[in-house]
């Protein structure tokens, strides 16, 4: 099993290669999976249930990202430098991995939510959890179950 370093270090030279990729005008689709793939690593880091999905087997809900794929990997294309530290700053405030129920999952696409964040968005001020909140998708925190 990886240590945490060794994962960091795996998507830093994925973003590193992306880098290469993007000033050689690759098109996305190229360098995207290198970091998609690197992020599973990580995936347990931050993750969630929603209510409607808590209890549910995992052939009957997604998993899916929280900020959409393409937000974080144009967070880590952005650090400067390069760090494991920066790396895992931006994981721990954007990487954010939830299971959710299938019709949830249709109420993120009908809403146009499937790949961004809710028009207006401010990543300074809003909750990563935008886009749920927008479509009435609730969190299970089990810090308040039974409270």
């Amino acid at each position: 099993m990886r240590t945490t370093e060794q994962k960091l270090e795996c998507i830093r030279k994925a973003v590193s290669n992306s880098k290469e990729h993007i000033k050689a005008k690759d098109p996305r689709r190229v360098y995207s999976q290198y970091i998609r793939y690197a992020l599973d690593e990580v995936s347990d880091l931050n993750f969630c249930v929603s209510n409607a999905a808590k209890g549910l087997k995992r052939k009957d809900v997604i998993y899916e990202h929280v900020v959409p794929h393409s937000i974080v990997m144009n967070k880590l294309l952005s650090l400067d430098p390069l760090t494991h530290k920066n790396i895992m700053s931006v994981l721990e405030k954007y990487f954010v991995i939830c299971a959710i129920t299938k019709e949830e999952d249709k109420r993120l696409n009908s809403a146009g939510l499937r790949s961004k964040m809710p028009e207006g968005w401010n990543e300074h001020n809003d909750s990563v959890f935008a886009r749920y909140e927008t479509v009435g998708i609730s969190i299970f925190n089990d810090e308040t179950e039974g409270a």
